[in-house]
């Protein structure tokens, strides 16, 4: 089990990087990338890495600085030194269960981090984002969002705040909608309920699923 101290929250990730650490001090909020957008022209320079809700983008291309409006881009990749993929931000919709799981509300287009790609996919999406020391920051709260290969969008399942009296609040989210999420997996509802996975579990319940479910 990761341990969780106050204003630090470690995630490992499969991606360039060891590590996401959420915590206050952001570092540099802009990064060598490229931009994707929906009519398949990229557009590469620096970024500055989008808020959840912002409907632009900013981009400097040699000296000149751009806004591209997000609902024309299908997602952008930050790069690391050696021009290798460390994060990618994708805009899309996601999804809030209804009261007891039973339905879903689609919420609008929004950037959100992808931190894991598999048969099960981890996302997270918040406020403000920065690099420092080679690894992503996220500050305050942020909503973490799973998404299966047959689903059409990332579903908000639990959140992580840097703040230790908050964790109470926290684990209850995951405890009232993980077993609807993992209903196929009568292993992971267990675990859940009986409290061995918590939120700050996430990864290690993504890399379970990934490994034993077909």
């Amino acid at each position: 089990m990761k341990k969780i101290v106050a204003l630090l929250i470690m995630l490992s990730t499969s991606l360039a990087y060891s590590q996401i650490i959420i915590r206050f001090g952001l570092g540099e909020q802009d990064g060598n990338g490229i931009i994707f957008k929906k009519n398949k022209e990229q557009i590469e320079g620096e970024v500055h890495f989008p808020k959840l809700s912002d409907n632009k983008v900013k981009i400097k291309v040699g000296n000149q600085n751009e806004k591209i409006m997000s609902a024309d881009i299908d997602s952008i990749q930050i790069l690391d030194a050696k021009k290798k993929l460390a994060y990618t931000f994708v805009w899309v919709k996601t999804k809030e269960f209804k009261s007891k799981g039973t339905d879903f509300k689609i919420k609008e287009e929004g950037w959100i981090l992808l931190m894991k790609k598999g048969k099960l996919s981890l996302y997270i999406g918040g406020d403000e984002y920065g690099v420092k020391k080679d690894s992503m920051r996220v500050f305050s709260a942020i909503k973490i969002y799973l998404k299966k290969k047959e689903e059409d969008y990332p579903i908000w399942v639990s959140m992580a705040i840097p703040d230790y009296s908050s964790y109470g609040g926290v684990n209850s989210i995951f405890k009232m909608y993980g077993p609807y999420y993992f209903k196929d997996n009568p292993e992971i509802v267990k675990k859940i309920k009986n409290k061995e996975y918590k939120s700050k579990d996430i990864e290690e319940v993504v890399d379970y699923y990934n490994l034993k479910v077909k």
